[in-house]
């Protein structure tokens, strides 16, 4: 996450000193004059990309520090679980009641749906309750 934050942040600066650079060069006429100025480009460059290193990293350590006081709570970590049972009997009860007086058939434009649910919560619940077990795991040893 932080390589993403650090590459949004930093992409810009290479840009505007790329671009100024370039600019300053039909205004200069020494070479001597465009590599002092290049110079102090790039390290301007370099200074900023470093202060925006730090603020991406300050913003990882806020969002870690939110996501474990989060799971200190005991309703913040019974959400993911209830939510998922709460969709599949909710959903479940609409499928198998909807237009089935008479005898029992499952609209067919649920299928797709009831398909696509069950993947994703599937694989949403169970993989990133695995991915917490792992990182746990680690983090003891």
């Amino acid at each position: 996450m932080m390589s993403i934050l650090t590459n949004i942040l930093t992409g810009s600066v290479d840009k505007i000193v790329d671009s100024v650079s370039s600019g300053l060069d039909s205004l200069f006429t020494s070479d001597e004059e465009k590599l002092i100025l290049r110079n102090e480009l790039h390290k301007i460059k370099n200074e900023m990309k470093l202060e925006q290193i730090k603020i991406a990293q300050e913003q990882e350590g806020e969002i870690t520090k939110r996501w474990l006081s989060d799971n200190e709570n005991i309703i913040t970590r019974l959400v993911r679980p209830i939510s998922f049972c709460f969709i599949l009997i909710l959903f479940g009860a609409i499928v198998l009641t909807d237009g089935n007086v008479g005898e029992f058939k499952i609209n067919e434009a649920y299928v797709p749906v009831i398909e696509t649910l069950l993947v994703t919560m599937v694989i949403s619940y169970f993989g990133s309750r695995g991915l917490e077990k792992v990182t746990k795991s680690m983090k003891e040893k």
